[in-house]
């Protein structure tokens, strides 16, 4: 997952993605988070954005080493494997297969999904470590670097962020870039967190998917859709719930980290990471899948 070239400072109280007025909505990780009064989208102040977040994005990140990430990642191939051939699917029937971009690509697992089912697939990945490891796995060109930096040449069918538009500094640079790599009726397909759901009103605080500073951008359904439009995509776009198998050792490092740290806590955690096995279907509703074309 790659966060993206620095987005120009805004001051407190202005939203960066629509420059409407906000205001204090939470705490979480001891950094607040804003909520816009235009777009209803909620993020980290711009000023309250680590300078050195792209560090945060190593192999650490995938495996535990840091206090948010993924405890497991690799370990859950199986399943990350079934989400993403489940996500393949529903690309295919919006879009025929073709020359498909997969932006914060990990290890690769979507992009090895998408070339079985016969889509010309590569990847863009900010850790360099972690790209060379999902070109390997998924026979793919994956290329090291940032989104808004790295060479790419023009004209694919479709691009996917998946669980990406939320860490990035800038997402309207992104989404603008996106639309000009994209070819003439192609499709950018998102998957986010959305705010607004009911599973994230009723959980409030403790919504495990509120993990600044990893996630800068809190997005509603509306509050997307109108991002997507400012970079010059075709509202409505298609949208839809998605759900996900989720291992139960990630479960378990997501609600451990809720309490405070301490010797047992770590030690839950490992026996988490090395002794969990098992795993969930889950779809709260809480998770949104959008893609759009532009015209």
């Amino acid at each position: 997952m790659s966060p993206g070239a620095a987005n120009a400072a805004a001051p407190s109280g202005i939203c960066p993605l629509c420059g409407g007025a906000s205001a204090f909505w939470l705490v979480k990780n001891a950094l607040p988070i804003q909520r816009c009064s235009a777009c209803d989208n909620r993020f980290l102040a711009p000023s309250d954005v680590p300078a050195d977040l792209e560090s945060l994005y190593s192999t650490e990140y995938f495996s535990g080493g840091v206090a948010t990430g993924y405890p497991t990642y690799q370990q859950d191939a199986p399943m990350l494997e079934r989400n993403f051939a489940e996500r393949v699917r529903r690309i295919s029937r919006w879009h025929a297969p073709g020359r498909i971009l997969d932006v914060g690509a990990a290890y690769g697992y979507f992009v090895k999904a998408a070339r079985e089912a016969g889509w010309d697939a590569s990847g863009v990945e900010l850790a360099p470590e972690v790209a060379r490891e999902a070109a390997q796995l998924a026979q793919a060109e994956i290329i090291a670097g940032d989104f808004l930096q790295v060479p790419l040449a023009p004209g694919f069918d479709v691009i996917t962020m998946f669980d990406v538009i939320e860490h990035v500094r800038d997402p309207l640079a992104w989404l603008v870039h996106a639309r000009e790599l994209l070819a003439p009726g192609g499709l950018l397909v998102i998957e986010t967190g959305d705010v607004a759901s009911a599973w994230a009103r009723w959980l409030g605080r403790y919504w495990y998917f509120l993990d600044p500073p990893q996630h800068l951008w809190y997005f509603t359904g509306a509050g997307l859709e109108a991002l997507l439009a400012r970079a010059g995509f075709r509202a409505p776009p298609q949208r839809w719930r998605s759900g996900r198998w989720v291992s139960l050792a990630n479960i378990a490092f997501k609600l451990i980290r809720l309490a405070p740290p301490s010797r047992l806590r770590s030690a839950v955690i490992e026996f988490a990471q090395t002794r969990l096995g098992g795993s969930l279907y889950l779809r709260f509703g809480d998770t949104l899948l959008l893609a759009s074309t532009f015209d």
